[in-house]
């Protein structure tokens, strides 16, 4: 379903409100993660999401960055739903890639919202 609203909490209602009209007495539907469908979408922020595999060492296991996927969502908890679904679109992609970190990016940058 597609949602447009000025903001994060009006979507949030608006899906709120088209979830409970949907359900007809039956608990199958669930809200998942909202999605901005624009980058500097009121309420979302640029985040940062750091994917990396570990390979096999002559003696041991070394962690190594594979991927740095930049998206705009609403908190950290969303921001790491989102990659982890974008992730597996890319056609370099590989199962074993594990989620690093997830971090807001730095101010300043020109991208974040005024």
């Amino acid at each position: 379903m597609v949602i447009k609203a000025p903001d994060l909490d009006e979507a949030r209602r608006a899906a709120q409100r088209a979830l409970r009209e949907r359900e007809d007495g039956e608990s199958r539907w669930s809200l998942g993660v909202l999605r901005p469908l624009t980058p500097r979408a009121p309420g979302t922020h640029r985040y940062l999401v750091t994917f990396s595999q570990w390979e096999s060492q002559e003696d041991r296991f070394e962690r190594r960055d594979v991927h740095v996927l930049e998206l705009w969502a609403a908190d950290g908890q969303s921001a790491r739903r989102l990659a982890q679904q974008e992730i597996q679109l890319l056609p370099e992609y590989r199962p074993a890639w594990r989620i690093r970190s997830v971090s807001r990016a730095p101010a300043g940058s020109g991208t974040e919202t005024p």
